[in-house]
């Protein structure tokens, strides 16, 4: 069940960079620090290359494959998050766009903010649908054979924030979202924001 522990952190990884994204946003619109677009870009980078890529894919693929097979009753809660990792793709090409209209126009910076908000509140929401019950399913219901190769596939994620080999730029980008998001996320809010 080594893969559980890798969501997890995987999941805490991507929640960190959301959150850091918020608190920015937020600084930004309270006037405390001047937009960092090359920062936002670098984690609209992350959210693109790792959660929408490539943890996803892996959920369906092999953790919800397996559980669909051992429960075939829970498939449609397996479904809608199937259907919900869509929509996240979908939600987050909004959001870059809403970026890129508040990188070109600074009036933006209120629908960008919003969908900030609405992005991240869906993205909790999901992760702990996720956590909470298909976890206890997976650890009930799925074999040892099953969970090596749900462990095989997630152990090969190279997650530039939880996973290795990090590069150094990703590196650097954790630490300053590490400073910018609060507990438990992070040790923010307000380190970093030029106060």
């Amino acid at each position: 069940m080594k893969s559980l522990r890798i969501i997890q952190d995987e999941h805490r990884a991507i929640t960190a960079v959301i959150e850091g994204l918020r608190h920015l946003v937020k600084a930004v619109r309270d006037g405390r620090m001047a937009p960092d677009h090359a920062l936002f870009g670098a984690m609209f980078h992350y959210i693109e290359t790792f959660p929408e890529r490539l943890h996803h894919a892996k959920e369906d693929d092999y953790l919800f494959a397996r559980l669909r097979m051992r429960r075939p009753e829970v498939t449609p809660v397996l479904d809608a998050l199937s259907r919900e990792h869509r929509i996240g793709r979908e939600r987050f090409d909004e959001l870059k766009a809403k970026w890129e209209r508040f990188r070109d126009d600074p009036g933006a910076l209120d629908a960008f903010a919003d969908g900030v908000e609405r992005y991240s509140h869906f993205h909790w929401k999901h992760m702990r649908r996720e956590e909470d019950e298909v976890f206890p399913l997976a650890r009930e219901a799925l074999t040892a054979e099953d969970w090596q190769a749900i462990d095989a596939a997630f152990a090969s994620n190279e997650d530039p924030i939880v996973g290795v080999p990090a590069s150094k730029a990703f590196h650097g980008l954790f630490r300053k979202i590490v400073a910018i998001a609060p507990p438990p996320f992070g040790v923010g809010p307000e380190a970093g924001l030029g106060r």
